[in-house]
């Protein structure tokens, strides 16, 4: 008796070509979706850690009577960029309470200029690995270094402090040029424009931010430590 064949059932080369552009369309859909929401995560998680070091200067405030020394060298409103080495360094002294050595892996106590940002070595942040992830431009990252960033590895962060004990921080006219310039990125430009004497206006003692970056190193989007948002919400 002779066994029958299987037939044996398989995709037509015309019903792959539906499959793929079925996938390419859905790509299309999603993609863009599946982009804008990481894209917010990290803007969420920038905005949380920026959120935590102001908390610290204030406890850091509440300890010494005042901010930490390197942040009240410029005028209030003129910020501080901790993409700056000596910056960066200074501020990880204030809130750690400890340097960071990169040859040994390992914090240090206080000593020289730094010991000026902290000087009893209190510990007000611990600093979590998520906290830093400096990636240079050639997509390496180097985070034994220590060296502080956005979520997407940008060290242009910028703090300015309440100096003059009102609770407010006008913004420098090229602090706020910058705010302005990034902004206009996510939200309508009239809006932004008709906003602008309130953009310039930190209702807070402390202000920590990132901008925009589409330089090709870092992609970054806008973060802040305080709410710009309800400044730009369209009649």
């Amino acid at each position: 008796m002779k066994m029958k064949r299987q037939k044996t059932s398989g995709f037509t080369l015309i019903e792959l070509l539906v499959v793929i552009s079925i996938i390419g369309i859905l790509m299309g859909i999603v993609g863009p979706k599946v982009f804008d929401l990481l894209s917010g995560s990290k803007v969420t998680k920038t905005q949380s850690v920026f959120r935590a070091w102001v908390t610290q200067l204030y406890q850091y405030k509440e300890f010494y009577r005042y901010f930490p020394p390197f942040l009240l060298e410029e005028d209030e409103g003129v910020s501080v960029s901790l993409e700056e080495e000596e910056n960066h360094d200074a501020f990880i002294a204030a809130l750690r309470g400890m340097k960071w050595d990169s040859n040994s892996f390992a914090w240090e106590i206080l000593d020289g200029e730094l010991k000026d940002q902290n000087k009893k070595g209190r510990e007000f942040h611990s600093f979590g690995e998520d906290e830093f992830g400096y990636v240079d431009p050639d997509g390496e990252e180097q985070n034994n270094g220590k060296f502080l960033s956005d979520a997407w590895g940008n060290p242009k962060i910028r703090i300015l402090v309440d100096q003059d004990g009102d609770g407010l921080i006008k913004l420098s006219d090229q602090d706020l040029s910058d705010i302005v310039s990034a902004l206009k990125v996510d939200y309508d430009a009239q809006v932004v424009d008709a906003a602008r004497d309130k953009l310039q206006v930190i209702r807070d003692k402390v202000g920590i931010f990132v901008l925009f970056d589409d330089s090709g190193d870092w992609d970054t989007e806008s973060s802040f430590s305080w709410d710009v948002a309800k400044f730009l919400q369209a009649d």
